[in-house]
């Protein structure tokens, strides 16, 4: 999908969000018990909750920096947390290298070469580890612009009861969660998904990857 416009952008959000909801609203409607598949729905559930859930922060937000890379902005038009991304691999070199010259290239391209076009990366930057953590989430968050204070108080929800369950179905064990705290679960995920979908709505419109000048 192409993603010149922010009507582009918003499109892209709400279609990916919206076939993952009805997904999930049908596997959550399929876990009932006393059914003979009970328990099988229950563990598939958990299992297609965690993947939508990683699957459409890290599509949101690789889709924030492909629209981004689009507008063509200078590097001293970024807010900090795009312009640590944008000089990421020059960051990288400063820490590797040993050499004074390069260092001093550097620097010299941080406090005199802003005004330049700004180079977004839009590959290998949203990193989930396929372990979308409290903390994974924070840096992910923290890097597109998103106060992840927001959700401080789901990250138990997230590492214990979401992942936690994931992670032991995925090495054969048995999950702890019942059909109730499924349901639980499902609304508490979606609220995040959605919520990560209106803050990067809200900032294309106000266009807040801008920096205040």
């Amino acid at each position: 999908m192409r993603l010149n416009t922010k009507e582009d952008f918003f499109d892209a959000l709400n279609e990916d969000l919206a076939w993952r909801k009805k997904e999930l609203t049908y596997v959550k409607s399929n876990i009932r018990v006393g059914t003979p598949n009970y328990k099988t729905n229950l563990r598939s559930g958990v299992l297609l909750l965690y993947a939508h859930f990683e699957g459409y922060i890290k599509n949101a937000c690789e889709n924030f920096l492909k629209y981004l890379k689009l507008k063509r902005l200078n590097y001293n038009e970024l807010k900090e947390n795009l312009l640590a991304i944008s000089i990421k691999n020059e960051l990288k070199s400063f820490e590797e290298s040993n050499k004074v010259t390069v260092h001093c290239q550097i620097v010299d391209f941080i406090l005199n070469q802003l005004n330049q076009r700004a180079t977004i990366p839009t590959e290998n930057i949203i990193k989930t580890g396929s372990n979308l953590n409290s903390n994974i989430l924070r840096e992910i968050l923290t890097s597109v612009g998103i106060d992840y204070s927001n959700y401080e108080l789901k990250s138990n929800l997230i590492d214990q009861i979401l992942l936690k369950n994931r992670n032991s179905i995925a090495h054969g064990e048995y999950v702890l969660l019942d059909d109730i705290e499924f349901s639980d679960l499902h609304r508490e995920i979606l609220f995040i998904m959605d919520d990560i979908k209106d803050k990067l709505t809200n900032i294309v419109t106000l266009e807040e990857y801008k920096k205040i000048l």
